[in-house]
């Protein structure tokens, strides 16, 4: 994701610090959706510190696994925080519930150990379990049923998708032979960008 170690530490310190307070917000205007995505988003973050130890050389092997568990796990943290909103309908609900269990039997498949690995290649981090297109498929799909099936308002959370698809494309322009590193840049002021979206859009 980030170019090097301090860009790294950077990112992480200033993503959690956007997302606390952005959250905490949300909480003050109980606009819980967004709280709830705010905080939420802090796990996504979260990346930046394993890439910073992996970027030192700092216990590398375990930097990598807990890459991997917080990577493919963004998915499924953020379908535990807004299956807490009481307006989604039930239906919805149980679909994003199957959407998950399908979501982690495919992500938590046992892989080869160089699978599991972080490589730099070319100056940036390579994830090689983003090698596979089945993963590819099966995250985009679960976030998108996270945030259609969960979230709601519906204009709000589809904007909020719509925008974080825009960002991640965006940011594949500059990076096509690995993961892209500018996408640590556009993560960090995410829920910022949510909140506007709160802001423009009606209730």
């Amino acid at each position: 994701m980030c170019f090097n170690a301090p860009v790294s530490l950077a990112a992480f310190v200033s993503g959690v610090v956007v997302s606390l307070v952005v959250g905490a917000y949300a909480l003050c205007k109980n606009e819980i959706p967004l709280a709830l995505l705010s905080f939420g988003w802090v796990w996504v973050i979260f990346m930046q510190w394993w890439e910073y130890m992996v970027w030192k050389g700092i216990e590398t092997e375990t930097a990598t696994r807990m890459a991997y568990v917080f990577n493919v796990m963004q998915i499924p943290i953020l379908y535990l925080l807004f299956i807490l909103l009481r307006d989604t309908p039930t239906t919805n609900r149980w679909l994003a519930t199957l959407v998950i269990v399908v979501y982690l039997c495919i992500m938590l498949c046992p892989m080869s150990t160089d699978e599991t690995r972080i490589a730099e290649t070319c100056g940036h981090l390579d994830y090689r379990w983003w090698r596979s297109k089945l993963r590819v498929a099966t995250y985009f799909t679960g976030l998108c049923a996270v945030f259609l099936l969960l979230v709601r308002p519906l204009m709000w959370s589809t904007a909020c998708l719509a925008t974080l698809l825009f960002l991640m494309m965006l940011s594949t322009l500059f990076y096509t032979s690995n993961v892209a590193s500018l996408w640590c840049f556009f993560a960090v002021f995410f829920p910022v960008a949510a909140l506007l979206l709160k802001k423009v859009l009606p209730s």
